[in-house]
């Protein structure tokens, strides 16, 4: 074993993954694994760990890199990701650290409370709208930038979903827009293509943002089926990092900051608040179970079902006083 063992057992680990999980999923595991292998590497050098070797790392050591995260502050959730990427890696080695370290510290293991985030305000959606159709088509910058968070508020697509649509599978017919996704998150395991109808505050800015699109590529010469295409490179589909800078453009121009999944919170929830079934509401956002759908991302608001209670009791009372 050479001077970076946790490298070259990452080396040796990882392309035994391909083709058993996406290449999404390929490409952060090695990210975080390579951050992780940093960081045992800097523990390793101020003698705060016995090694940075996957084959050799103990339940204590686990115990200290965990205590570090801590330390930086690191949200559980993302802890918990580290210890199951570790895991995975350990495990091709024989080596259960991760597994122990759960039982001979179990007060020291990160717990995942994780509740549902709130949507946008409706205020702050209406500002996106209002600002969208003032763009002018020959902005591509701000048709690009608006045309995606409008979609993502208006849609509740995930990134990969957002940056992998074909134009091909939009289709509008007057005020009515539906659009079929083929790349969906968990496509080669769990998901499914499904259609999403556009809600009708984002159907007049998607056009728009087409025609926009059709005056960007005749400029540039090229020809694309992807809804939002990359015009600096030779791929099909514009990069994470291109769909992060493009909600940066709006956030700058608005004054506002804000998380993708956030926009699919709100998609959600304006739905629900609008009187749409939440089962719906639920299988087009390509849940699994309603349960995901009002744990994590919408449900009947609080004050909204209190009054439906009220409501009826008010109803049922004025009944039997007839």
């Amino acid at each position: 074993m050479g001077r970076y063992p946790f490298t070259e057992c990452l080396n040796e680990f990882l392309p035994l993954e391909e083709g058993h999980i996406s290449t999404d999923t390929m490409g952060t595991m090695y990210r975080r694994l390579r951050q992780i292998g940093r960081i045992f590497k800097e523990l390793k050098e101020e003698g705060k760990v016995s090694t940075d070797n996957p084959r050799f790392i103990t339940p204590k050591d686990i115990d200290v890199f965990v205590g570090y995260r801590k330390k930086h502050n690191i949200k559980n959730s993302t802890i918990l990701k580290d210890l199951s990427y570790m895991s995975k890696l350990l495990g091709y080695f024989d080596n259960e650290a991760v597994y122990k370290f759960k039982f001979k510290y179990p007060a020291h293991y990160p717990k995942k409370y994780q509740k549902r985030m709130p949507s946008m305000e409706e205020p702050v959606v209406q500002r996106i709208l209002d600002a969208a159709e003032k763009v002018s088509v020959f902005d591509w910058k701000m048709s690009e930038a608006y045309g995606l968070v409008t979609l993502a508020v208006c849609t509740g697509f995930r990134p990969k979903e957002l940056r992998m649509l074909s134009l091909s599978n939009v289709y509008i017919d007057g005020d009515v827009a539906e659009i079929y996704a083929v790349h969906v998150k968990g496509e080669d395991t769990y998901g499914s293509e499904r259609w999403v109808t556009v809600h009708p505050d984002g159907v007049p800015i998607l056009k728009k943002y087409i025609e926009a699109r059709k005056i960007r590529l005749f400029a540039a010469g090229r020809e694309s089926d992807s809804l939002f295409p990359p015009l600096v490179t030779n791929l099909e589909y514009i990069s994470y990092k291109r769909i992060r800078m493009l909600k940066s453009y709006v956030e700058e121009d608005l004054g506002e900051q804000f998380e993708l999944r956030k926009c699919r919170r709100t998609f959600g929830q304006r739905a629900l608040n609008e009187g749409q079934e939440i089962h719906n509401v639920s299988i087009v956002m390509g849940h699994s179970s309603l349960a995901t759908t009002q744990r994590y991302y919408c449900d009947k608001e609080q004050h909204a079902a209190s009054t439906e209670m009220r409501d009826f009791w008010t109803r049922k009372q004025q009944t039997e006083d007839a």
